[in-house]
């Protein structure tokens, strides 16, 4: 694995890690935000090593699964758009008031476990990738 790639798995496990901090806290929101940043930046560690590139710099998770080159299993849809939608509205005060009745220690907590096994997948696929010859740019 690419020394770049590494670093952006690194910062996604520690991502994850605050979700689970978060959700033992009951900072439903953050959790919400974390566990999008984390599949955000695995996602990017996939462009990285399949692509030798930057990965761009946007936020958008079905942009950055199909910039990635990713076949995304039926079953892993729904996540993703849970996670587009809602981390949005997390990082504004009207929107994290409309959230709030969603959110709960159960939905919380499932959506957290839902991360967590996205999030392997996307990093055995990483290791099942082959690396580009190309040179990351910066």
């Amino acid at each position: 694995m690419r020394p770049e790639t590494q670093a952006w798995v690194e910062d996604a496990e520690y991502d994850l890690q605050s979700a689970k901090v978060m959700l033992d806290s009951g900072r439903y929101f953050f959790v919400v935000f974390m566990c999008h940043l984390t599949i955000e930046k695995l996602l990017k560690s996939v462009i990285i090593e399949r692509q030798g590139i930057e990965p761009p710099k946007i936020h958008n998770l079905f942009g950055l699964i199909a910039r990635a080159g990713l076949a995304i299993p039926t079953e892993r849809r729904p996540l993703i758009n849970e996670l587009d939608n809602m981390s949005v509205v997390t990082r504004y005060p009207e929107g994290r008031r409309a959230l709030a009745g969603t959110l709960t220690d159960e939905s919380t907590a499932a959506l957290y476990a839902k991360t967590v096994e996205f999030a392997q997948w996307l990093k055995r696929e990483l290791i099942s990738s082959p690396p580009s010859d190309a040179t990351p740019k910066s």
